[in-house]
């Protein structure tokens, strides 16, 4: 459980599709790639690799927080 004040580490999107590609192209483990990686634990790379195979790049992008609006949403509602 988190602590009050507690900050979490945020991965680019590079990085997340870098350690996917090292899972899915090179053929390494879970374990392997936390390791080459220096990753606390596999269930990252696990969780990248569901999102990256259900909604492709965009299942790595980060979905917590405040969404931005894009130009085309900002124009339709003016």
């Amino acid at each position: 459980m988190p602590v009050k004040g507690q900050t979490f580490k945020n991965y680019s999107v590079e990085f997340k599709l870098q350690a996917v590609k090292m899972y899915l192209d090179q053929g390494m483990g879970y374990n392997r790639v936390t390791r080459e990686l220096d990753l606390i634990s596999s269930s990252y790379i696990r969780r990248w690799v569901k999102n990256y195979r259900e909604l492709g790049i965009e299942g790595l992008r980060e979905r917590r927080g405040r969404r931005k609006m894009t130009t085309e949403v900002a124009l339709k509602l003016k």
